[in-house]
This record gives structure tokens, sequence and C-alpha cells, in this order.
């Protein structure tokens, strides 16, 4: 008898009524059932059949073979909501999916004991309290997994020991302090992402202290960093200059003759742009991480500000970005009378994030951009690449020009 209760608990525990609370009777057909376990003909369904037989006697009409009121065939074998799942697990002395569920609840009850720095404490405890609601019905409780306590409680030490780190520290350094393994919280990164953003709203390990690679910022041009009666000079270098983010401290100054300061998206761009620099502040960054922030937040209030990126809806929305964390209206350096001869249709995910960066507080010459991107499509030739610099340097002498008038 057991072995058939045992093809009955697979199937079960793979339907909704097994994955989830449930308040009514578990049914299957009859012959789909033989079929699906293999018995449907000769000696081992004659074998099947008496043992469904004597599992039906003994379970007290917990579990039943539903017959045609006349014919008296067989057509669905029915597991009571009542009682009927406990029933089962037990005759094949297996857990049932309803206590795999309450434990995972109070597992994560458990895990919600775990103290982390009082800002995070209710966010924590009202995650965690959600998390075991959600498992005690059968929801998806991502990013933990249903069946893997050891896993779950690695997930959860990983999180706290995130939440409760302190200063600024390279990933592999931090996951051996944390987890006692330097590759271990890399690889959990894609779980822990999620996690961060429902107990804090951030989801990167960057706001927590814990970095990838060194935060840097990598610029050329004239600027002076002064430090009370000390200074550093690094107009008189013809290449660019990479700074550590722990260089710019709270008492450091900095000074610049610059007309402007010029973003720049693409590391190849950026290195042609510093080769024929003729006096102004250039800045290499994509989506600006906290060095960049820092190193914009220094230069003089009134200084101004351009970026040059990719003519694509992405290029766009890192300008949306860098105007939003930095605070500074910085304006696009679109450049003119570029002939584009061939355009790519828009896919979803582009007409999404056009009509969003046309809702942002974006420039209204970068808007009028993207609105014929939205009609045209996106040129082949959107990359920086595709740009001579001389045009470049035109377009930025153009606009000094007319800023000084």
């Amino acid at each position: 008898m057991t072995t058939i209760l045992k093809a009955i608990a697979r199937i079960y525990e793979k339907s909704a009524s097994g994955r989830h609370c449930s308040t009514r009777d578990y049914t299957i057909d009859y012959e789909k059932f033989l079929r699906s376990a293999k018995i449907a003909d000769g000696d081992e369904r004659e074998m099947a059949e008496r043992e469904l037989r004597e599992a039906e006697t003994k379970s007290n009409g917990l579990f039943q073979v539903d017959r045609h009121p006349r014919s008296r065939i067989a057509e669905r074998l029915r597991l009571s909501a009542n009682g009927g799942e406990a029933w089962l697990f037990e005759q094949i002395g297996e857990t049932s999916p309803t206590q795999k569920r309450a434990k995972l609840a109070n597992d994560f009850q458990e895990m919600a004991t775990a103290m982390v720095p009082e800002r995070w404490q209710q966010s924590w405890l009202d995650w965690f309290d959600q998390l075991s609601r959600t498992a005690l019905i059968g929801g998806n409780v991502h990013p933990f997994r249903n069946d893997d306590y050891e896993g779950n409680q690695a997930l959860t030490d990983a999180i706290k020991g995130v939440l409760c780190w302190q200063g600024a520290s390279l990933i592999r350094y931090a996951s051996t302090a944390i987890l006692g393994d330097s590759k271990q919280l890399g690889k959990m990164e894609a779980r822990l992402r999620p996690a961060l953003a429902a107990i804090t709203g951030s989801d990167a390990l960057e706001d927590f202290g814990i970095l990838q690679k060194p935060r840097f910022v990598m610029f050329h041009g004239p600027l002076e960093i002064r430090f009370g009666d000390k200074s550093n000079d690094f107009s008189i270098f013809g290449g660019p200059i990479a700074l550590s983010e722990t260089n710019f401290s709270n008492n450091c100054e900095f000074i610049t003759t610059a007309p402007l300061c010029l973003t720049i998206e693409n590391e190849d761009t950026f290195h042609e742009l510093t080769a024929s620099n003729p006096g102004i502040l250039l800045v290499l960054t994509s989506y600006a991480g906290s060095a960049v922030r820092r190193f914009i937040d220094l230069l003089p209030q009134y200084m101004r500000f351009l970026h040059f990126g990719d003519s694509d809806p992405a290029g766009s929305d890192i300008l949306r970005d860098l105007r939003e964390k930095s605070g500074r209206d910085i304006h696009p350096l679109l450049i003119p009378d570029i002939a584009i001869q061939k355009h790519r249709p828009l896919m979803d995910s582009d007409h999404k994030m056009l009509k969003r960066l046309l809702e942002s507080d974006l420039p209204d010459s970068l808007k009028t951009h993207l609105g014929v991107l939205l009609e045209q499509g996106i040129p082949v030739n959107f990359e920086q690449e595709g740009i001579p610099i001389h045009k470049v340097w035109e377009m930025i002498t153009r606009e000094c020009s007319s800023r000084r008038r």
C-alpha cells in the first residue's frame, strides 16, 4: 500500500492543493493517475487497485475512490481537504507540505530575531513577518528557497552582515569577514539585492560600504585640490588622472579655471578628448558611482556642466541618473549635422524607457531628441565613437560662446 500512496503523494505535492492552502478536496482522474504511475495494465494494475481499495478502507473517509453511481466504475481518487493530506503523508512516513510550510514560516520568525542596526530593525521585522505569512500559504518567498534551511540561514547571515557593515571594504574582504568565504558574498549578490531593497530601499552593496572595486573617479583638465595650506595641481598632467574617493576629505577644496565640466559616457571617447583637451574639465562616468558624485559635489557651484553620451535611450537615462544624483543642472551635448541613414525599430523596452524619460526632469533639448527617437526609431550609429572628435570640440566651443553672450 505504501508504494501506491507514495505515487499519489508525489503528484499531490506538485498540485495547487499541495503547494498552497486549500479548502477543497483534492481529486485526480483515476485512469490518469494509473497511467502517470505506469501501472495502467496487467498484474501491476490489479495489485494497485487492490492497494487503493485497502487504503480507502483504512482511511476512515479521508481517502476515497469516487465511482460512477450505476456502473461503479472508478472515476477519481479523492483526498479530503479536512485531514486527508496529513493522513496520506503519515502513512508513507514523510513530512506533509503543510508541515513543511509551517516549518518554513517558523524559520522566518526565528530569523527575524537577529539584531540589525536600529534604523533597519523595524523594516527587518516587517519583512520577515511578511515572508512567514507568505510561507504559510505557499507563496513565493524569493530570495529564499522553500526547502533549503541551511542556504536560507546563510542568506540571512549575509543580509545581516551587509546591514551591519561599517566603513568601506572590497567585497572579497567583507565576504570573508561575514561568511568565512571570500567568494560567497559575490555568489549571493543576485539574491542579496532584492532583500536589501525590501528592507532599506537600496539594492546596491556599495551603499553599505561593500565595493566591487575601489571607488575612484577618472578626470583630466585644470584642477587644483587644496588641503588647508597644501595643494595638488593636476593641470600639469597630460594624461587622465584616477583618484580614489578616500582622497576627498571633508576639508578639501576644488579650484579650477575650466569654463565648464564635460562628463563623458564612453571611456574610448574620454581618452580621445583628453589628448586634445584645450582646457576644460573632463570626467569619465556612465551611471555615476559615489566617487564621481563626490567629485562633482566639490566643484564650484557656479560651474557649468555638459554631458556627452550615446544618443540612444540608455545614454539619455545615464544623464537622467546623473542629474538626479548630483543635483546639478547638467545639459546634453547634442552634436548636430550628423547624417543618420538607418534606424532600427523600437522594442517594447525602448518604448517604456523613452516614455519614462519624457516624463522626467530632463532639459527640453534632450526631450526633443527623445521625441524624434520615439517617432523614427533608434539610429544604428548612435554611439559616441561615431562622432569625429573635432566636431565635439566645435560644439563645445559653440556652447561656451553662447554662454558668454
